[in-house]
């Protein structure tokens, strides 16, 4: 599932030649997602208004499902960081949505968000 979402530069990083910038598995990702009539949605509700995206997935059960939640998951830690926000609201596949629901949980994989945004954004 990683083979899309991990993808290299021409040139690697002399630091971090394993480096793999999310632009570009984006980019990769979505080629191979193309066409796929799924998607799944988010919310970050603000007292100013809301922040929202979107991601064309692969269906529950399709065998790169990990790759939509991994990058999913990703999107929304990023969104959070850079608009915060009272509260994730999320729309699409059940499985996909189960998935992060548990995974932006405060015992779920990003939990440290979960934690630290109250404190952040009262």
């Amino acid at each position: 599932a990683m083979k899309y979402p991990l993808a290299r530069p021409k040139v690697p990083a002399p630091l971090d030649p394993n480096f793999s910038p999310l632009a570009l598995g984006k980019k990769q990702y979505l080629k191979h997602v193309a066409g796929s009539p799924f998607k799944v949605e988010w919310a970050l509700p603000r007292r100013d208004g809301c922040a929202r995206g979107a991601l064309p997935v692969f269906a529950d059960g399709h065998q790169d499902v990990e790759a939509s939640m991994f990058l999913a998951g990703v999107l929304i830690q990023q969104m959070i960081w850079q608009r915060s926000g009272s509260e994730l609201q999320l729309a699409g596949p059940p499985g996909m949505c189960a998935a992060l629901q548990k995974a932006f949980s405060p015992e779920g994989k990003f939990a440290f968000e979960v934690k630290t945004m109250p404190k952040v954004c009262g």
